[in-house]
């Protein structure tokens, strides 16, 4: 496919550090001084480099002056194979204290590791397929896609085609090496867009037009503590409009993204300055091409799922088996089983594992003889596969114990909790979402949840302790919002108590078959308020 390359712009460093340090060395080449690292310790790395170890998915780990590191990893639509999957597993267990997380944009992150060790991580990750070039940084992240693509027999498209094209095109190329600030992707022929197109800076969505079959796209959407929605722009793309479309918004971006300040480097600013057409025209006009007008959209009402269950697929005799990890907290022995279980109840050389924006894990072609045995070897490596409603529906960033942002514990605190509701609110039986962020980055998308938790402090008797700022009513799909703050300064040790306290005023007040999330969005501030009108949660 041509495409019309462009020369990046001459950027003006300005004050900013981070405009400063890409222009004097392109985040892709810190690779090149990583062997030296290696061999002459951590007091030797540079510091404007521990900036750029992020274009290969490298950060510092808190505390910072332990030398720990956490490793991001680039799987494009989440598709691992069992090889890929058991290399990690014993990564995971050799190198980083066993243990690690799925992250929301379906991929995997493990945690204390030296600098020592990584030419052995990155050599053996290469050895299997696997690149961590651009999980973080000023660069395009891993582009996410549908965890069934290809295999869900409600799907309007497979969209994987396009998703690898455009991975490809993007991770390593120095055209789009020095963005403003990170760059999303979400591409996906899902029905429901459970790839989330209205919270990424570009989102690709199925799309029906009569018998015809293509795609849609928004562009701007993000989360931080600044949320902007993505803006749909007024076109309908063929599958091979696909690349040069987001090609070009990368263009865009690059050339008119903010740099001046770092708070507002995203393309959600760019976007809600510009608004769909202006911003339609000037892609339009880098690539010296027309795309095709539509102004005919639907949205789905609950895109917030990503397929977790055991469901049939679109392959006839073959199914699709979940795996529910609360929070994406995982053991390398865990991965180590679910890669075995794939290759002896998969079918051989189709199976494929994928990682999900809620944190979960996915096999897939398992014969319908054998779902029952894989179901069992799951369970008895403590895997969970028919997850409570509470599981199904938790999401949580990094947190405290290794995240230098966070103000509070959210893993370990999430894991907790889904034990705790399960006990305290057995009396709820439908779906909730409730997502936990340690701090207003929101790498948990505390906004867009049912029932949303910010990482907060406050101080009693000269002590400062964790709690949380309780949101409530957030949506993507049909009638998308954000969620708004109810209810400050939660204890952490209550959290369960305040949960119970909104459900129960839900299965109280709601109408027929009124799903929560409806719920909230239809009661107002005060009323939502109300719930808590004594102060403290139920149990408090």
């Amino acid at each position: 496919m041509s495409l019309k390359l462009s020369t990046p712009r001459n950027f003006t460093p300005g004050s900013i550090r981070e405009e400063q340090l890409k222009v004097e060395k392109d985040g892709l080449d810190v690779i090149r001084d990583l062997p030296r690292y290696a061999t002459e310790g951590y007091q030797a790395i540079e510091p404007d480099d521990f900036i750029r170890f992020k274009w290969y998915g490298i950060y510092q780990q808190k505390p910072r002056e332990d030398g720990y590191f956490m490793l991001r990893m680039k799987i494009p639509g989440g598709q691992f194979n069992p090889a890929q999957l058991r290399e990690i597993a014993a990564l995971t267990d050799q190198f980083a204290h066993g243990l690690g997380d799925v992250t929301t944009r379906q991929t995997i992150q493990l945690h204390w590791l030296r600098i020592e060790q990584f030419p052995e991580i990155f050599k053996r990750l290469h050895a299997v397929g696997i690149t961590t070039s651009g999980a973080c940084g000023d660069d395009t992240r891993n582009v996410v896609g549908c965890p069934v693509a290809g295999i869900d027999p409600d799907a309007i498209s497979d969209g994987t085609q396009e998703l690898m094209a455009v991975s490809a095109h993007l991770t390593d190329n120095r055209e789009f090496s020095n963005l403003p600030r990170k760059y999303k992707i979400s591409i996906s022929g899902c029905r429901i867009m459970c790839t989330q197109p209205d919270i990424n800076c570009v989102g690709v969505f199925g799309l029906e037009r009569g018998k015809e079959t293509g795609y849609g796209i928004k562009v701007g959407g993000g989360l931080s503590a600044s949320p902007h929605l993505a803006q749909i722009l007024p076109v309908f793309l063929k599958p091979e409009d696909i690349l040069p479309i987001v090609h070009y918004t990368a263009v865009i971006f690059r050339d008119h993204g903010y740099r001046d300040k770092r708070s507002r480097a995203r393309l959600k600013f760019l976007m809600a300055d510009w608004g769909a057409e202006k911003f339609i025209t000037e892609i339009e006009k880098v690539a010296g091409r027309k795309f095709e007008r539509h102004s005919e959209f639907v949205f789905p009402e609950d895109p917030e799922t990503d397929h977790v269950g055991v469901r049939a697929q679109k392959q006839q005799g073959f199914y699709w088996v979940g795996i529910c990890l609360a929070g994406g907290r995982f053991r390398g022995q865990q991965l180590m089983t679910i890669a075995d279980l794939s290759e002896r109840y998969g079918e051989k050389g189709k199976v494929r594992i994928c990682g999900t924006n809620k944190q979960n894990l996915i096999i897939s072609y398992v014969p319908e003889k054998n779902v029952e045995a894989l179901k069992l070897g799951l369970v008895a490596a403590g895997l969970v596969v028919e997850p409570s409603n509470f599981r199904k529906g938790c999401v949580s960033c990094t947190g405290i114990e290794f995240c230098n942002l966070a103000v509070t514990e959210t893993k370990n605190r999430m894991i907790r909790l889904m034990g705790e509701l399960e006990q305290t609110c057995g009396h709820y039986k439908e779906k909730v979402r409730i997502h936990f962020s340690g701090c207003p980055s929101s790498c948990g998308q505390h906004q867009i949840a049912d029932i949303g938790f910010r990482g907060a402090t406050r101080t009693i008797d000269g002590v400062k302790r964790e709690c949380f700022d309780m949101f409530l009513g957030g949506k993507t799909g049909a009638d998308a919002r954000f969620n708004v703050l109810i209810q400050p300064k939660v204890p952490h040790e209550d959290i369960h108590f305040y949960i119970d306290k909104v459900l129960r005023a839900y299965e109280g007040k709601k109408s027929d078959s009124e799903t929560i999330t409806r719920w909230l969005m239809r009661s107002s501030k005060d009323d939502l308020k109300s719930i808590f009108a004594d102060g403290n949660g139920a149990g408090a």
